[in-house]
């Protein structure tokens, strides 16, 4: 009887050019992840900018038709007046949660910061639709002490 040989050389090559396809996949979505992950977080950025310089129109004219139908633009200004009166300048951001999804031709970001500003510390999330490279703020939330 023969003794019987281990896997054959063409597995073995299939098995190795297999894995390189894999890392590959994986190195691409990662790389697409992370230039998503920092279009939110400079968007982010900017909005703060703007909220910190009461520039609220600015910040309005950056945002998606859903957003200005959840409330009257005096009403959505006068709500990012509050921010800032009662929270003060931003600050340093820490990252706590990011999620990107793909939906009907549009990049969708999710961002979960927490963030020190002068009055103290608030959790802040964004949505932001990426279409063509132009961020456009889809929702807004804040949880802070001061809202409570």
């Amino acid at each position: 009887m023969k003794a019987r040989k281990g896997p054959s050389r063409s597995w073995i090559v299939i098995g190795v050019l297999s894995s390189f396809l894999a890392l590959a996949v994986l190195w691409s979505c990662g790389r697409g992840v992370y230039r998503n992950y920092r279009i939110g977080r400079a968007a982010a950025n900017q909005f703060h900018q703007r909220l910190d310089r009461a520039d609220y129109d600015a910040i309005y004219g950056g945002t998606t038709d859903g957003f200005r139908t959840a409330g009257s633009r005096s009403d959505q200004i006068r709500f990012l007046e509050t921010v800032h009166k009662k929270m003060g300048n931003s600050g340093a951001m820490t990252p706590t949660g990011f999620h990107v999804n793909w939906q009907n031709g549009h990049t969708i970001i999710n961002e979960v910061f927490n963030t020190q500003f002068a009055q103290g510390q608030a959790q802040e999330g964004f949505i932001w639709i990426i279409d063509d490279s132009n961020r456009h703020l889809q929702t807004y939330h804040i949880d802070a002490p001061q809202f409570r």
